[in-house]
């Protein structure tokens, strides 16, 4: 069997997510597959229609097609999956306007037209059921291999932990405790609103900074700031580097739609993480289990306090996360469901 995924140009974290990942065992399966890049411009659709022969299945990710190529890979005898792992029918937390008629109506057309929708989530898995019942959830996942546990004992010297920062007084050194957030800079603003409750955990705290690895950054006010720029090669070293994982959200349409990479990647390397009440981090997190969920400043205020005082408590809930990912959001449990999604679309 061939398969053709269409996917985002770049180090797009929903291609590398959601697609390569998988492609090993995919081939140790026996399935033969392809990458390429959505068709930038007319020819290149063309392209691609010369070639849906040779696949039997064309799978897309995320970016949705006009009907026109849909019918015409269609007729040419190859069966579609969509795969979608955003709220993309909706605009932006950052838009003024969260509802989107002309997103909405793209949305439901190409549900509409593939053999197969995999879904996120339950959140967005709502929206297509209505336009498609041959629809499955896959979450997100976490390579489990790439990621090592936070060792509970080791004790990291102060000045590597805090390479970069400026932080300059006299009080006594104490254990320092990292409070970290890895992420793109459009959701960088989601960190920044919760600065009042940073500022005050600095005041509380002389041994707490916060790391920010995106390719974008803010000054804090009172908490001093590490700032480190992603790259993939240092990704789950980064993550491994933070005591305490940050997953803001606001509530909202788009958000409730996201699938929680970060939250992910924290529990995959045995951090405590702390995180908004939105969307799929219900369903991830049991708070006070496995991570804390939070409603307001003030619940975390008092969560992140509860970790950065307490460090048994952030191995205890550090190792409950890591144990989450193994079992439902780990590439070893769910490159499975992902060949028999496709094994049942060929079929139809």
């Amino acid at each position: 069997m061939k398969v053709l995924f269409v996917v985002r140009a770049g180090n797009h974290p929903a291609t590398r997510l959601r697609v390569i990942q998988y492609l090993e065992y995919l081939k140790d399966a026996g399935i033969d597959t392809a990458v390429i890049p959505f068709p930038s411009g007319l020819m290149e659709w063309w392209r691609l229609l010369r070639k849906a022969k040779e696949p039997d299945i064309v799978f897309f990710q995320k970016k949705r097609v006009h009907r026109f190529w849909l019918k015409r890979l269609k007729a040419k005898g190859a069966k579609l999956i969509y795969d979608f792992d955003d709220a993309v029918m909706f605009n932006s937390s950052r838009h003024p306007i969260p509802e989107s008629p002309l997103r909405m109506r793209h949305f439901t057309s190409m549900v509409k037209r593939c053999h197969g929708i995999i879904a996120g989530n339950s959140y967005l898995k709502s929206f297509a059921e209505p336009h498609n019942k041959n629809i499955w959830i896959l979450p997100t996942t976490i390579d489990t291999d790439k990621y090592r546990i936070k060792n509970p004992t080791s004790e990291i010297a102060t000045q590597s932990r805090l390479s970069g920062t400026t932080r300059n007084d006299n009080k006594k050194d104490v254990k320092q405790v990292i409070l970290g957030w890895i992420g793109g800079s459009k959701s960088l603003v989601f960190l920044k609103a919760l600065q009042p409750v940073l500022d005050r955990l600095a005041e509380s705290h002389n041994n707490v900074s916060l790391k920010i690895v995106c390719d974008s950054f803010f000054e804090g006010k009172k908490m001093p700031i590490i700032k480190k720029a992603w790259s993939e090669a240092d990704e789950a070293q980064d993550v491994w580097s933070f005591d305490i994982g940050l997953a803001p959200l606001p509530d909202d349409s788009w958000s409730r739609g996201k699938c929680a990479t970060k939250l992910l990647q924290y529990m995959a390397s045995g951090i405590p993480a702390v995180a908004s009440a939105v969307g799929v981090h219900n369903e991830i997190i049991r708070d006070g289990v496995n991570g804390f969920l939070t409603k307001n400043d003030n619940e975390w205020l008092d969560k992140i306090n509860r970790l950065i005082e307490d460090k048994t408590l952030r191995q205890k809930i550090g190792l409950a996360a890591r144990e989450t990912v193994e079992k439902y959001y780990s590439v070893k449990a769910n490159a499975p469901k992902l060949l028999e999604i496709i094994k049942g679309v060929k079929n139809q």
